[in-house]
């Protein structure tokens, strides 16, 4: 943990996340990404863009009710890096004035900001570079 004012927006882009089966879409700039996910990473973004509780919660929901009952707070969901074919993300939470950074796969930061309707970042040099161009 460290102590921060201030979650840097430089070079981001803002997506908005969709899914068709289990193919996940992040749009936004005109360009959009897609890759592929598990069905089980599938079924827990599903729920979470469509809002929708099961009977039993699943582990993203878990997550979420822990932040909301400790006080903790996401201040930024991005993708930020893509090595070796593989996207990468940071999760930035904040508790009074500490600052957690977790390195998390991006189907989890994704799942996890549709339960808590946190924004989804990109780097725009990501986007720009691996994505199709849609408008």
């Amino acid at each position: 943990l460290f102590n921060a004012s201030y979650v840097s927006m430089e070079g981001l882009a803002e997506v908005v996340a969709s899914i068709n089966l289990t193919t996940v879409h992040l749009a936004g700039e005109c360009h959009e990404i897609s890759f592929d996910v598990t069905t089980d990473q599938a079924y827990s973004i599903t729920r979470g863009l469509e809002r929708s509780v099961g009977s039993r919660p699943l582990t993203h929901d878990i997550i979420k009710d822990i932040l909301d009952i400790f006080g903790i707070k996401i201040l930024q969901i991005r993708i930020d890096r893509y090595v070796s074919d593989i996207y990468y993300a940071t999760i930035v939470l904040q508790k009074d004035n500490r600052i957690l950074e977790l390195d998390a796969r991006p189907s989890d930061s994704i799942a996890l900001a549709a339960r808590t309707g946190s924004k989804l970042y990109i780097r725009r040099a990501i986007l720009q570079a691996n994505g199709d161009q849609v408008c």
